[in-house]
């Protein structure tokens, strides 16, 4: 069987169109082996582990119980908006929250899993981001679930705006996409990128309305309305419990700066990930 000799040279002209086209060529002929990979890993995952799948969204259910323990103690004092339940508010903001997370993280873990590997097999290396898209995906199916059973305990009637849900996601997870794709190939080089995108996301959850409302006045209201997180969270949360989406357009607007930059972020990858096998080798 022959196989495909790949040649890295110093060529500093990069065709857009071209690339995105080979990338495309890539995926379709590594997606068999995304598949396989993914397989693999979600296996491997929860092999030797008693509660198994439940750790999927075992985080969110604590994390959630937090909020509503202070909220009910009186600890905090945070009003959920048009009588949505404080508890169903904070479980859905906080799922919602963790596929931002992900889709985030999602670029960088991936390649960094495939490290001992890619200087050593010759294969697309997009399979590796592929692969981390299937599990992606597999964990999404499981979450989204989970809040619909949410959803029904609580009583809450979704109306019209629900259609609005899968493009809102999608666009969440575009979202954090594009913003892990350029960063992933720094991320290669330094494990401090990882490590900041954690403590980065902590720190954003608190600027997002992911377990409290926007705040009415102060500097704080000015910092949640510059954040496009803001009208993102905030519209597919509303979409699945009957409240109105208000910014579809803005939210739109995001969608498609996403995407430009998330086919650069994999240009970019795809070009300088050449200067990385060299560099980890």
């Amino acid at each position: 069987m022959s196989l495909k000799t790949v040649v890295y040279t110093s060529d500093k002209k990069t065709n857009l169109f071209k690339e995105l086209k080979e990338i495309y060529s890539d995926i379709k002929r590594s997606n068999f082996l995304a598949i396989q990979m993914a397989k693999r890993d979600i296996q491997a995952q929860y092999r030797q582990s008693y509660l198994g799948l439940v750790w999927m969204f075992l985080p969110v259910i604590v994390n959630s119980l937090v909020w509503i323990f202070l909220n009910s103690s009186g600890a905090v004092n945070i009003e959920s908006p048009n009588g949505v339940p404080y508890a169903l508010y904070v479980i859905l903001g906080t799922t919602i929250w963790t596929v931002f997370v992900e889709s985030l993280q999602l670029p960088i873990n991936s390649i960094n899993a495939g490290k001992g590997i890619i200087s050593k097999i010759n294969f697309p290396k997009e399979a590796l981001i592929v692969s981390g898209y299937y599990k992606f995906l597999f964990n999404l199916i499981l979450k989204i679930g989970i809040a619909i059973v949410f959803i029904f305990i609580f009583g809450a009637i979704p109306n019209v705006s629900i259609v609005f849900f899968p493009l809102l996601l999608f666009i969440i997870s575009l979202f954090g996409s594009a913003i892990g794709v350029i960063l992933a190939p720094i991320g290669l080089l330094y494990t401090d990128i990882s490590r900041m995108i954690t403590m980065g996301t902590q720190f954003l959850m608190y600027v997002t309305p992911v377990v409290y409302m926007v705040p009415k006045l102060g500097w704080s209201n000015f910092i949640f309305k510059i954040n496009p997180l803001t009208y993102l969270i905030n519209d597919t949360r509303n979409s699945l419990i009957g409240l109105p989406v208000e910014s579809i357009g803005y939210s739109l607007i995001i969608g498609a700066f996403s995407l430009v930059v998330f086919l650069i972020g994999l240009v970019f990858l795809r070009k300088s990930i050449n200067i990385l096998i060299e560099k980890i080798s």
